[in-house]
């Protein structure tokens, strides 16, 4: 009579034990995987203003997720921006000087490796766009648009040159005139296809150039 006593009261326990333990395993089971930091940004663009770059990126990874742009130059104080959105914009910084701009994405578990670094001239005008390119057997008559962002100072100048070759023509501005926004590039090659970029300057420096064009893609 004890034995089956005991018995049973062995089996009442083991029963008890494993309703108590089923929601532990069954919360262990269901958990969700631990969280990774983020992968590194891509496709850093950068744009100068008056003391200022403006920065923006790509990001492949989900979730909730901190971003922070430093811009870097030597002998100069290291600036940063900090947001969640895709792109933000570094401020008090030194006119004519070169940066390097970096961005690393934060969450919960960590901290990204920094992007691939990119780096520009602050209060330097924007990339001009081309419009327009006239072809002929030995030249390219090139026409653009000024800078969305012109920088702190007036343009000066501008420069259209080809790839291949490195040909250019150029304009420059008076104290009383700005640049003319047309050139003609002498020297080419027929029948060779030439890519053409532009680029502005002011008393800073030269900006970034314009995207390539072709002629017959404008």
């Amino acid at each position: 009579m004890r034995h089956r006593m005991r018995a049973g009261l062995i089996a009442v326990l083991a029963t008890v034990a494993a309703v108590a333990l089923a929601p532990t395993l069954e919360a262990t089971s269901s958990a969700s995987p631990p969280l990774s930091p983020p992968n590194p940004p891509t496709a850093i663009s950068l744009s100068s203003g008056n003391r200022s770059i403006a920065v923006s990126w790509s990001e492949t990874s989900t979730g909730s997720i901190t971003y922070v742009a430093t811009a870097q130059a030597t002998g100069r104080p290291t600036r940063s921006c900090t947001t969640k959105q895709l792109s933000c914009t570094i401020v008090s910084l030194n006119n004519g000087v070169v940066y390097v701009v970096t961005v690393v994405a934060r969450n919960k578990s960590g901290s990204s490796s920094a992007s691939v670094a990119a780096s520009v001239r602050a209060g330097v005008p924007g990339p001009p766009r081309i419009y327009h390119l006239m072809p002929s057997p030995s030249t390219l008559t090139v026409s653009w648009t000024p800078p969305l962002a012109s920088g702190v100072a007036r343009i000066t100048s501008y420069m259209a040159t080809t790839s291949p070759g490195g040909f250019s023509c150029s304009t420059t501005g008076t104290i009383l005139s700005r640049p003319g926004r047309t050139c003609v590039i002498a020297g080419l090659t027929p029948g060779t296809t030439y890519a053409v970029t532009v680029s502005a300057t002011n008393a800073y420096g030269t900006g970034l150039p314009s995207a390539p064009v072709s002629a017959g893609d404008e």
